[in-house]
C-alpha cells in the first residue's frame, strides 16, 4: 500500500533510527506531501531512504508517532493482531491481582492505545487520531484473545484535545457495570470504570503500593494525603496501622470508605474531605506528627511552559509535609509530572534544609512493570516515587 511521504530533518532521523517514536511539527521538513489528520504516513530521511511507518496528526505539536520501522510490516490487521498479543504476553508473569495494564501506547508499539482489564472487563483508551480507524479491529482483536465479559472506551477529553478529537465514554460491546470490584495482594477495591481517574484505579502505583505496605508496621501514624480511593491508605491499615486518608472530591472518598469497608478496615481509617495543601498547612502548624506521610499529588504541570509553577507547588508540598514527620518518620513521595522528574531529589534537599532535617533514602521505584519504560523513549517514564526517611 502506497502511504503519503513525509520527510523529517536529520535530527528527527537519528532518533526514530535509535528507536525514538516522535516526531515534532518543526522537525518535518517542507514541502510536506498532503496527509489526512490520522492517516498513516510513511516518513523518510532528507535522503528520501525509508524510516517508519507512522500515524499522522495535522493538529498535535508531535506530529508523527512510529508505529513500524519495518518496511515489510504495514500497518494492518496483522501488525495489530502481532502486537496485541506481544503485549498480552509481556503481562503474563504478573501475580497477585486480577487488575493490569495490557497495552501501554508507544512502549507496546500501538500510539496512543491504552488498554486496562479489571477482572473480567477490559477498558480502553485511544489517544491519537491515527487510532481512531482501528478501533473496531481493536475490541475485535481483544474479545477474542480475552472472551471480556465487556469493553469500555474511556477516551478523556485531556487526552484528546491536542488531536482536535471529542472525548467518548461508550461501551463496544457487552456489558460493564458501574462499580467492577479487583484483588491486588490480598486486598479487594472498587473500581469505577466510568468517572474514575484514568481508567478507574491507579494500577502504576502497585509496585509502590507493595513496597511501602511490607515497611508499615502495626501501630504507625499514617497519613495517605491525596488518598483518591484509599489503596495506600488501606495497604497500611491492613498492617496494623491507624490511618488518615485525605482526599478533596467527594466521590473518591465515597469508594475509599466502601473500599474500607469492603476490606474490614474501616475502623482504623479516618477519612478527610478537604484539599490535600490546606490540610498539610493546618497540620503542620500543630503537634501531631506522623510515621508515614504518603503524598501522590496529580500532576503538577501539564507541560513545560508549567514546569517552574509546579516546581514551586511540589516545594511547597514537600516543606509541609515534612513538618508532620515524627522523628524517625518516613515520607513517600510519588511523581507523575514527566516534567518535574529531573528535578525532584534537588526539590526534596531544598525543602530538607528548609526544615533543617536530613533525609535517608530507603527506595525508589517507578510505575509498574506492567506500564514499561522503554529507555530511547523518554515519554514512556512519567512516574517515579521517592522513600525517605528523616535521619535523626
Amino acid at each position: 500500500m502506497a502511504y503519503p511521504q513525509l520527510a523529517v530533518l536529520p535530527s528527527a532521523a537519528k532518533r526514530i533510527r535509535h528507536h525514538d517514536c516522535w516526531v515534532f511539527r518543526d522537525e518535518l521538513a517542507a514541502p510536506l506531501e498532503p496527509a489526512a489528520h490520522g492517516a498513516v504516513v510513511e516518513l523518510v530521511d532528507p535522503h528520501a531512504a525509508f524510516l517508519a511507518y507512522a500515524f499522522y496528526s495535522a493538529h498535535s505539536h508531535v506530529a508523527a508517532r512510529v508505529v513500524s520501522t519495518d518496511r515489510s510490516a504495514a500497518v494492518d490487521r496483522a501488525l495489530f493482531a502481532r502486537r496485541l498479543t506481544a503485549a498480552m504476553s509481556r503481562r503474563e508473569g504478573l501475580r497477585g491481582t486480577n487488575a493490569r495494564r495490557l497495552v501501554f501506547s508507544e512502549a507496546d508499539g500501538l500510539p496512543g492505545l491504552i488498554v486496562d482489564q479489571y477482572g473480567d472487563v477490559l477498558v480502553f483508551q485511544s489517544r491519537t487520531a491515527g487510532l481512531e480507524p482501528w478501533k473496531p479491529l481493536i475490541v475485535e482483536l481483544l474479545r477474542d484473545a480475552l472472551r471480556p465479559a465487556g469493553v469500555l472506551e474511556r477516551s478523556d477529553k485531556e487526552f484528546r484535545d491536542a488531536e482536535a478529537l471529542p472525548a467518548v465514554t461508550q461501551v463496544h460491546t457487552g456489558c460493564v457495570p458501574e462499580r467492577v470490584r479487583i484483588e491486588e495482594d490480598g486486598l479487594q477495591f472498587w473500581v469505577d470504570p466510568y468517572h474514575g481517574q484514568k481508567t478507574g484505579f491507579y494500577l502504576d502505583q502497585r509496585d509502590t503500593r507493595s513496597r511501602v505496605r511490607g515497611l508499615i508496621r502495626a501501630g504507625e501514624r499514617v497519613a495517605d494525603v491525596f488518598a483518591y480511593t484509599g489503596s495506600f491508605g488501606i495497604g497500611a491499615a491492613a498492617r496494623g496501622a491507624r490511618v488518615v486518608c485525605v482526599e478533596q472530591q467527594e466521590s473518591c472518598l465515597a469508594l475509599a470508605r466502601e473500599n474500607a469497608r469492603l476490606n474490614g478496615l474501616e475502623e482504623q481509617i479516618e477519612h478527610v474531605a478537604g484539599d490535600a495543601f490546606y490540610w498539610l498547612e493546618a497540620k503542620a502548624g500543630g503537634r501531631e506528627r506522623f510515621d508515614w506521610v504518603l503524598l501522590d499529588p496529580p500532576s503538577l504541570a501539564k507541560s513545560r511552559a508549567e514546569a517552574f509553577k509546579g516546581r514551586r507547588a511540589l516545594h511547597h508540598l514537600l516543606v509541609q509535609a515534612l513538618a508532620l514527620l515524627a522523628a524517625d518518620g518516613t515520607l513517600v513521595l510519588s511523581v507523575c509530572t514527566y516534567h518535574l522528574l529531573g528535578v525532584v531529589e534537588e526539590i526534596l534537599r531544598i525543602a530538607a534544609a528548609e526544615r533543617g532535617v536530613r533525609l535517608r533514602v530507603r527506595a525508589v521505584t517507578m510505575q509498574a512493570t506492567d506500564h514499561p519504560w522503554v529507555l530511547q523513549m523518554p515519554m514512556t517514564r512519567y512516574l517515579m516515587s521517592w522513600t525517605v526517611q528523616r535521619d535523626g
